[in-house]
């Protein structure tokens, strides 16, 4: 409910927006779990926009490209900070997933030519649970989507760790992964999926399931 929310709103709300909280908005969504989640994405926007506002974001563009890590760098800021930005630019065309520790996707905001699954797992080979494996640690990579059309994908991955009520409290670890488009490279990309259940590709070293697809086989 909230993702298709935030697809009518083309995935973004502009930092004027979040002075107000979007509070008829919010109250309009149907369930009570559904406003809480909204309520906490609003939140985490507002803290984003403060620590990177539009205009900042903008002439950052200018200098580095589309590059969360080079933003980052420069301005001085924790990537998965910039990665949101960029993702509310709706101008960029990109993607971005979130997991937690688990794995469990926690928000993904699609991108034309890469598939993500509604429900259940992602595809393991996926750069973002590299980088959920190995926290504070920049991961890259060129992919190519599976399936028709085959597209590659330029993608950026980070992973936050934080410890709950101190040091001898809970690791909690936060990944998300930026997705690009690649631009021209001779460079061999790694072949992708969306999950095992709808993937094409039949040789997958990483596959846990057969696929539903006919043509895989």
């Amino acid at each position: 409910e909230v993702e298709d929310w935030l697809s009518r709103r083309d995935w973004t709300i502009g930092d004027e927006e979040l002075a107000g909280g979007l509070k008829d908005e919010v109250a309009a969504l149907a369930s009570s779990a559904a406003r809480s989640l909204a309520e906490a994405h609003l939140a985490q926007a507002a803290r984003d926009a403060a620590l990177l506002p539009m205009p900042v974001l903008t002439a950052a563009l200018a200098d580095e490209g589309v590059d969360a890590f080079g933003i980052a760098g420069a301005l001085g800021l924790e990537p998965m900070v910039v990665m949101r930005r960029l993702a509310a630019v709706p101008a960029l065309g990109v993607g971005l997933v979130i997991c937690d520790a688990s794995g469990t996707l926690t928000f993904r905001k699609p991108t034309a030519g890469f598939a993500l699954p509604r429900f259940g797992a992602a595809c393991p080979l996926w750069p973002l649970f590299t980088a959920l494996g190995q926290p504070r640690q920049p991961v890259e990579a060129l992919v190519e989507s599976a399936g028709q059309g085959m597209r590659s994908f330029r993608v950026q991955a980070w992973c936050d760790s934080r410890r709950a009520d101190g040091p001898r409290g809970p690791e909690l670890r936060q990944a998300a992964m930026l997705v690009l488009p690649a631009g021209r490279t001779s460079a061999p990309p790694l072949v992708v999926g969306s999950s095992c259940r709808v993937c094409p590709r039949p040789d997958c070293p990483a596959r846990r399931e057969p696929t539903i697809l006919s043509e895989a086989g």
